[in-house]
């Protein structure tokens, strides 16, 4: 029987669908060489979208975590990822250059491999970065990701399959990926059957979701059907919306009688370490989920889920999340059946969001919305909704994106440096970049604290323009600092009514009062009889005010004191659930005064600014 191996999805993408992507570095740190030594094919770290969580969050500089993991882990390969079109957000706006040197650091820093999140709708240009990539050194695992609907037929996957043979030379293996969990075993069969008659030899891998339970049983049937490698995560962060275990995927497999190379001893070591972080700081472990026949229909992720359930109850409406999951199925079917995966899940879940939640279906149409039915993200793989396409040709935001080119996207390195720092290393830069309204560097602050070290001299990304050589051990005592910062700020996930709220506790310099954080959102504590106080002034709306609506980043706000606005005006553009969001004034008058400014976190009832 063939040796099966292993992908672990531990740090990356088990504790980003359990634990919200707040794993901190020393939760990793203590066990990284033991990790070395299960013997798995790689070890899967977080990507580009989970580094906004990593500095805004968590105050850690992502690029040293991976700095740090490569040099105690020198055995096993470290696999990021990367999309061809966008780094940090949907709009398809990040530079080809910037992409360019993300995968140049990400090597540099300790990448050994890459998962591309990919649909093979411009193979020309996801052969740009594959050719880059490859000449770093690097292996390159592309993308078939499933979907499921009528149209989606055997014809279907065989082109896809085909399409990425005929890139072989920039491509080592295909990764099968069921991100929402709802392929079936007897399809897992036919789907790894068609792949490997269509792919030229090239090694399979299967990732797959346990939303709907089904997971567990898919991964054997893709073994007995051919596939060579399974990716799965430790029993603590298995299950639930995350993966299988590996340790029941490794004794179910055995009684197939298929064998692994992977080190019990060392598996155990590495499970009860995470089973110990979730049970001192009161993090979610994975259960079993139960069959619901409804996730088969909407497809949705869990972590949309969990965000639009965040979401409504700002706004009171969590009464409401299956009317938004059912109207998530009526988008799709009008947008052809995109796969509900990043980044059409989200195009199509914040427009069923903002469908239900505005009371008119296509009241208000986002941007991202408007760029996929103009093909910007690839021709649709199935026609659109006449109806609907009608009704969005007509907006006149749709006429002004008829044209639309990515801003500056043929900007140089050099050119993007002078604008926004030109003392910035490339990591620093790339984080300027990627994270809109935070700074790359908290000055004078410690290394992983609220910024990001290293900016502008002394010792941070730019010190170190090199991975560490193979097997050479990492500098722990500068880790530590990192570490000790991250200590000092404690955090925990509290659950309330079934959500989860990541909760960070500071203490004060030389004082009883600390600081505290919900989500990313800062609350002071006050000293008196333990009484606590928002650290955002608690102001009451007045007359005229334009508030946020939903959660979310400012990105800009164009409108000054003094200027005169109609009703349907833009007055500032927001970042939420990562679309951008532009906000239109809801009278006539004058902007008499402005509260939110550009990287500003605001909540669904923040005021954004006054009209009179």
């Amino acid at each position: 029987m063939d040796t099966i191996q292993f992908v672990d999805q531990t740090i990356r993408d088990a504790q980003q669908s359990l634990w919200g992507n707040m794993m901190r570095t020393e939760h990793i740190v203590p066990i990284a060489e033991t990790m070395d030594t299960v013997g798995y094919r790689a070890v899967a770290t977080v990507g580009s979208q989970a580094f906004t969580v990593a500095v805004r969050n968590l105050g850690e500089d992502p690029w040293e975590r991976i700095r740090l993991l490569s040099g105690l882990m020198p055995v096993t390969p470290l696999r990021g990822s990367y999309q061809t079109a966008s780094l940090s957000s949907f709009d398809l706006s990040t530079p080809r250059d910037i992409i360019s040197l993300w995968i140049k650091r990400s090597v540099a820093n300790g990448i050994r491999s890459f998962w591309i999140c990919d649909y093979q709708e411009n193979m020309e240009r996801f052969r740009y970065f594959a050719h880059i990539a490859k000449a770093e050194g690097a292996e390159i695992v592309t993308s078939l990701m499933y979907t499921s609907s009528p149209l989606h037929t055997d014809e279907h996957w065989v082109a896809k399959t085909r399409i990425i043979a005929d890139s072989k030379d920039c491509i080592d293996r295909i990764m099968i990926s069921d991100e929402s969990g709802i392929i079936t075993p007897e399809r897992t069969r036919e789907l790894v059957s068609l792949v490997q008659r269509n792919c030229e030899g090239m090694p399979l891998e299967f990732h797959g979701h346990c939303n709907s339970g089904l997971a567990p049983l898919c991964y054997l049937a893709a073994i007995q059907a051919g596939v060579t490698t399974v990716h799965t995560a430790v029993a603590p962060l298995a299950n639930g919306t995350s993966l299988p275990a590996t340790e029941t995927v490794l004794k179910n497999m055995r009684r197939l009688g298929y064998e692994s190379d992977l080190d019990e001893d060392a598996l155990a070591k590495v499970s009860a370490h995470f089973r110990q972080i979730a049970e001192r700081e009161g993090l979610p472990t994975g259960r079993p989920m139960e069959y619901d026949l409804f996730h088969f229909e909407h497809q949705v992720p869990g972590g949309m889920v969990t965000n639009f359930t965040r979401q409504l109850r700002e706004i009171k409406m969590e009464h409401r999340l299956d009317e938004i999951l059912e109207e998530a199925m009526r988008v799709r079917r009008e947008y052809g059946y995109p796969v509900m995966a990043t980044p059409y899940s989200q195009i199509v879940g914040v427009q069923a969001f903002e469908n239900v939640v505005s009371g008119e279906r296509y009241k208000h149409v986002t941007d991202e919305s408007i760029k996929y039915l103009l093909g910007y993200y690839g021709e649709p793989a199935y026609p659109l909704d006449a109806d609907l396409m009608d009704r969005v040709m007509s907006l006149p935001r749709t006429k002004e994106l008829l044209d639309w080119k990515p801003e500056g996207y043929l900007k140089s390195v050099e050119e993007l440096r002078q604008e926004l720092g030109p003392d910035l290393s490339d990591d620093d830069l790339l984080l300027k970049v990627l994270i809109p309204g935070r700074p790359a560097k908290a000055k004078g602050g410690p290394a992983g604290a609220a910024g990001v070290s290293g900016a502008a001299g002394g010792g941070g990304a730019q010190a170190a323009e090199a991975a560490p050589p193979t097997g050479a051990a990492p500098d722990l005592a500068a880790a530590g600092a990192g570490a000790a910062a991250a200590a000092a700020a404690r955090c925990f996930t509290v659950e309330v009514d079934g959500e989860v709220f990541n909760v960070k506790v500071s203490p004060a310099d030389g004082g009883e009062c600390g600081a505290m954080s919900v989500d990313g959102h800062a609350v002071a504590l006050g000293g008196g009889a333990g009484e606590a106080a928002p650290s955002r002034a608690v102001r009451e709306a007045p007359e005229g005010a334009i508030q946020a609506g939903a959660p979310g980043l400012v990105l800009s706000v164009p409108v000054r004191v003094g200027d005169s606005v109609a009703e349907g005006d833009e007055v500032a553009l927001m970042e939420i659930m990562k679309m951008r969001r532009y906000i239109v004034s809801s009278r006539q008058g004058v902007v008499k005064e402005v509260w939110a400014q550009e990287g500003q976190m605001l909540e669904a009832d923040d005021v954004l600014l006054v009209v009179g």
